[in-house]
């Protein structure tokens, strides 16, 4: 019996022009009305995430953000906290400062952007109050020196002409105390070590008494793969990459045709109830 539902967000619950589907949205509430627990689980700051709970949702759940690195529950406890540690930051940055690859930090609720080539957005929206521009690596070490800032993520971009070069440097941190996931298809994140998704819900699995094999949770790509293959039921969009879909329990439709909703709708009429 499914008592948790996490979608992931972008390529997911949002649809191309990021937004929340009206479909979506009601199947959600109709969840949650039901006695489903709901997480948002994404690489996003909590910020961003929050506003698509205040502004769309409307409901009671868990923020599974950063790619897990925190979790909050409905009730704004914040019950995971892993951060990167910082000396691990800085060696990040000795490795990768000449590479001229676009970096971004990001922190529980904003972010900083180096880009060689000034372009200053995050991957998943544009220049905001929250996203903080960072003219050369000096900015970012001042960022990770600041007691006060923590750092949860480190992302990494670049063209697809030099996606072998990043692909190949991001192999040397590997050695280091972090996890490395595939958000886009020219996006990397790190994180600190065993973060992830599923170590989030797993957390939750914990804190609630539910059975993981009781979760139903969404995704797209790379940052998803654990969460889908790992817990009772994970589905791919059809919008996912194929390792996704591999690994998935089942596939359902596309982010813009209101995947979530269609099969959230098959969980409220019974389809899978033993």
């Amino acid at each position: 019996m499914i008592k948790f539902i996490g979608t992931d967000m972008d390529g997911t619950l949002l649809n191309s022009y990021s937004k929340i589907s009206k479909e979506n949205i009601d199947s959600i509430l109709r969840a949650v009305n039901s006695g489903i627990k709901y997480a948002i689980c994404s690489g996003r700051t909590l910020h961003s995430v929050n506003s698509f709970f205040s502004k769309d949702l409307k409901i009671p759940g868990y923020r599974v953000v950063l790619n897990g690195a925190v979790v909050v529950d409905p009730k704004g406890k914040k019950i995971v906290d892993a951060p990167i540690d910082k000396k691990t930051v800085e060696e990040i940055f000795k490795r990768v400062e000449f590479s001229n690859f676009k970096v971004v930090l990001d922190g529980l609720n904003s972010s900083y952007i180096y880009d060689p080539n000034h372009n200053f957005s995050a991957y998943y929206e544009g220049f905001d109050r929250h996203h903080f521009r960072a003219e050369d690596f000096n900015k970012l070490r001042s960022v990770n020196e600041n007691e006060n800032f923590q750092i949860y993520k480190v992302c990494f971009s670049t063209s697809p002409k030099r996606l072998p070069e990043l692909k190949k440097k991001l192999e040397s941190l590997a050695s280091l105390d972090v996890s490395i996931s595939r958000s886009g298809s020219d996006y990397f994140e790190v994180n600190a070590l065993d973060v992830s998704k599923l170590s989030a819900l797993q957390r939750i699995s914990e804190y609630e008494s539910i059975p993981i094999t009781e979760f139903m949770c969404f995704g797209d790509y790379g940052n998803d793969l654990e969460m889908i293959k790992n817990v009772g039921y994970g589905v791919a969009m059809d919008n996912a990459i194929d390792l996704v879909k591999d690994e998935s329990w089942t596939i359902t439709k596309n982010n813009n045709d209101n995947g979530v909703s269609f099969m959230i709708e098959r969980v409220l009429n019974g389809d899978f109830d033993e």
